[in-house]
């Protein structure tokens, strides 16, 4: 807002809560007794003698005192019902905004939202982000359509004052913000209230005042109204002290903006600056097993809740109790303090928990969806249909060529050999990984690897081909080894066997980047902060760093078959060689110290434009940072990474810049990602994508991925949080990383680097079907036109046991450009319209829709997110 301020009194809203922390520095066994039987029970025993009021952030803690404490929590709901308990935020839990994938925080908001309309009749209009560690650029958005009107948040802005003002999400919608200067603690000593009034009315637009008075697992202080009492007997000609909702504050606000008439400012784009709070970006290298995790079942379980989707569309079944169970155990991994990795180690056992929870049930609940999806397909009496061996799927909504493994079994005698794929005309060959015969020579097993093209959000069947495919007089596509160069039609990988690191090779002999170099590096800090006293690596593979300590290439080999080329790399560091002195003319004679070992696959495909690389690493050394480096020849100021929904534009080379003023938290030139990044000077560019590695860095043309960070504190100097031992953060265990590069000409947009990354991160499914089985070739349930935008949900709505097949499909545009998006289904729908993301009608998300039988029209604003509930 501009200086439109008036001189009227101020009124300042002391907002009594407490900050609920599902596990951090407790159990979550022990922040349930806190903030049940010491917090909330107190909270009621003053709001039944006062005229107190109070704060509640999170239904997951509703839930619990609802199975727990059923007495309670009746006299909890009344006084929310009576509006001296306002929920702000809402959510199922307070989820971190920067790690989660977009539909897990419209999830954490919907499940929390109908909890609250169901259980007490209430909205929810002001979100309430207290300790997030930062706020992702499409929040905005996502909180508008899901129908919050208000934001108040604690940490990321770049700018301090105005404290309210307008944040603009990356399609341009806005939501009325309000940054808290003090944090949630503003108000928290009933001492000092004055000095804090003081420094939060300097940056307040208008004369209203918020003021928090609380903090993590905060008791209440029965002391409060007669300190706001007396408050008010000595300074109420100045300032009139309330204590009041979030709700109350926004409400006066906005008429004082309204009434007088008081231009608003508008600030766009993501809140992830630490000059005037913490925002904590090495928390995205925290136990990396969490990171990795999240994302795992995230992309399985969308990709499941799809085919349920199709499932229930054409049997009506749909496990709508296991999805519900699946997503609250994803839920509570994307809780702020969880998947950032920031708490104690017993925290965690929880976690572990429920990762074993979600293997368990998505092990068994995606075969049986596509095992329903099979039999109601066979049962279709339509013409074309033919029998097979396999069946692939496709969950993306375009059409997919990509890499697929598959286990096969067969009965005695039934097939001799596999050498290629056949669908109608169409042959293909086959990487036969492994196999076992049976005493006739016939095949018992056999595990194969195939690139098959599978239509959008649809499947395919191949029947195994017991001799080669056909082959053609032109294929565009080929792979080759000369010398030490692998080459297809993309680029050429030219591989040095001394140190197992890849050159990127395009076009005229161009270097691209030299890629998969590890660099490890010093790490004296904690779960919050790398630190490190080091100006040069302890170890970098081509050799730079600390004298005495080297890796060693242990074994080098390449393994060749007509549909790529596989590159494998042992190697390990040792702390120490010797001769340790005059290295560049003495070959080292003694190895010790050995303290990590490494196993490396870089995959050459001949029909994909992606390196894909899987690295095997049994972590020994403590206090150490491994990350993974790509050194190119591109000059550029900024980067792209994928975000939430979109895709937001970062700095380079932020390592080495020193603010003029003092910033709370300095620039340490790393951010997360979702998925991908990207960095290009227009002309080229190289896509680094990743399957949960979020933490990323661009500095002197080279872009870095952060394997792991090996930590012994929560808190090193006590200040972030206690200085707790955190053993089980030293990462000294095995790990799998796998992440791709694809180099391309021009930007990330002309390159489509978006559509690489996701099908890098979402695998084809394949099951072996049995004999007579007889289905369509091939078959799309969902395609749209262009790919820039992006399926993000097809589910069941929740309101789908009624009458009519009732879904709901959720996509994004993620080119930042206006589009003209066109949907086909495999059936014509009933009815069609535009929703909210909690799946409600709402006048604020209306759209014109042109829909012509199993075609659907709509134009989309950049980076807009649209939601359809349709019937079919």
């Amino acid at each position: 807002m501009t200086s439109g301020k008036t001189e009227e009194k101020d009124t300042i809203y002391l907002v009594p809560h407490t900050h609920y922390d599902a596990i951090w520095v407790f159990t979550k066994e022990d922040y349930f007794y806190i903030n049940l039987m010491l917090i909330l029970k107190e909270v009621v025993e003053l709001l039944e003698k006062t005229d107190y009021k109070f704060l509640i952030e999170q239904t997951f803690l509703l839930e619990e005192l609802e199975m727990r404490y059923p007495e309670l929590f009746s006299k909890v709901a009344k006084y929310i019902k009576e509006g001296k308990i306002e929920i702000a935020g809402g959510e199922y839990l307070m989820a971190d905004t920067m790690l989660p994938n977009g539909e897990t925080l419209v999830r954490e908001i919907m499940v929390g939202k109908r909890y609250v309309k169901e259980k007490f009749g209430v909205d929810v209009p002001v979100m309430w982000q207290a300790d997030s560690f930062g706020l992702n650029a499409q929040l905005p958005q996502i909180y508008k359509k899901s129908g919050y009107k208000y934001v108040a948040f604690r940490r990321g802005t770049a700018k301090r004052k105005p404290s309210e003002f307008i944040w603009q999400g990356l399609d341009g919608t806005g939501i009325l913000a309000h940054w808290m200067l003090l944090g949630y603690r503003a108000g928290l000593d009933l001492t000092q209230l004055a000095e804090s009034h003081d420094k939060l009315k300097e940056v307040a637009a208008t004369s209203h005042i918020l003021m928090p008075s609380g903090s993590g697992v905060t008791m209440p202080q029965p002391e409060t109204v007669e300190v706001v009492k007396a408050w008010n007997e000595k300074r109420g000609e100045v300032a009139e002290m309330k204590i009041a909702t979030p709700g109350e504050f926004f409400e006066a606000l906005e008429k004082e903006v309204e009434d007088l008439n008081l231009e608003v400012e508008v600030r766009k784009g993501e809140m992830y600056s630490g000059k005037y709070s913490e925002v904590f970006p090495n928390c995205c290298s925290s136990r990396m097993w969490i990171k990795q995790g999240l994302h795992d079942y995230e992309s399985w379980l969308l990709c499941c809740e799809r085919w349920g989707a199709i499932s229930y569309l054409l049997s009506g079944y749909y496990p709508s109790d296991e999805f519900r169970d699946c997503w609250r155990k994803n839920l509570f991994i994307a809780f702020h303090d969880v998947v950032p990795g920031t708490g104690m180690d017993r925290g965690y056992d929880e976690a572990r928990q429920y990762f074993g929870f979600l293997k368990t049930k998505m092990i068994t609940l995606c075969p049986r969806i596509l095992s329903m999806i099979i039999e109601a397909e066979s049962e279709e009496d339509e013409g074309g249909v033919e029998s097979g061996d396999i069946i692939v799927f496709n969950s993306l909504s375009w059409e997919v060529r990509n890499w697929i493994e598959m286990e096969l079994n067969f009965d005695k005698g039934k097939v001799i050999a596999i050498k290629g794929l056949k669908s109608g005309e169409e042959e293909i060959d086959v990487e036969v990984i492994k196999f076992a015969r049976y005493e006739d020579d016939s095949l018992r097993s056999a595990k194969i690897g195939f690139v098959p093209t599978v239509p959008a959000l649809g499947y395919k069947l191949y029947r195994i081909l017991e001799r080669a495919p056909k082959r053609y007089r032109y294929e565009p596509n080929y792979i080759m080894i000369r010398g030490n160069t692998i080459e297809n039609s993309f680029f050429g990988v030219e591989v040095d066997p001394a140190t197992g690191l890849v050159d990127v090779i395009q076009g005229d002999r161009e270097r691209i980047c030299t890629a998969n170099e590890l660099v490890l590096e010093e790490e004296t800090g904690d779960l919050y902060y790398h630190r490190q006293t080091l100006d040069i690596p302890l170890k970098t593979e081509k050799g730079e760093g600390v004298k005495y300590g080297s890796f060693r290439v242990e074994n080098f080999w390449i393994n060749k078959s007509p549909l790529r080329r596989v590159i494998n790399v042992e190697t390990n560091y040792f702390s120490l060689r010797w001769p340790y002195r005059l290295t560049e003319k003495m070959e080292p004679l003694i190895w010790r110290h050995k303290f990590l070992e490494c196993r490396k696959k870089i995959i050459v495909y001949k029909d994909i434009p992606r390196i894909d690389f899987i690295t095997h690493v049994e972590d020994k050394h403590p206090k150490s940072r491994l990350r993974v480096r790509f050194s190119t020849d591109i000059e550029s100021s900024a980067y792209s990474c994928g975000s939430q929904f979109g895709v937001v534009s970062r700095p380079t080379d932020q390592w080495s810049y020193k603010p003029e003023e003092e910033w709370v938290e300095e620039p340490c030139g790393v951010f997360p990602s979702i998925g991908w990044l990207d960095y290009s000077d227009g002309k080229k560019g190289l896509t680094v994508i990743h399957r949960g590695i979020p933490e990323n860095e661009v500095r002197d043309g080279d872009i870095y991925l952060t394997l792991l960070r090996s930590v012994l504190m929560l808190s090193s100097d006590g200040k972030t949080g206690p200085a707790i031992p955190v053993p089980n953060a030293q990462e000294l265990k095995r790990y799998v990383f796998r992440y791709s590069i694809y180099p391309h000409e021009g930007d990330w947009r002309e390159a489509s680097s978006y559509k690489h990354a996701y099908e890098f991160n979402s695998d084809l499914d394949a099951v072996q079907l049995s004999d007579g089985v007889k289905l369509p070739l091939k078959r799309s349930f969902l395609k749209i036109e262009p790919e820039s935008v992006v399926l993000s949900a097809l589910k069941r709505a929740e309101d789908g046991d009624g009458d009519g097949d009732r879904v709901i499909m959720r996509f994004y545009e993620t080119k930042g450009k206006e589009t003209n998006a066109e949907i086909t289904l495999f059936r014509e729908p009933k009815a069609v319209k535009v929703v909210n993301l909690l799946e409600e009608d709402d006048e604020g998300v209306e759209k014109e829709l042109k829909k012509a039988g199993e075609r659907i029209e709509l134009k989309m604003k950049p980076f807009e997110i649209v939601t359809l509930k349709m019937q079919l």
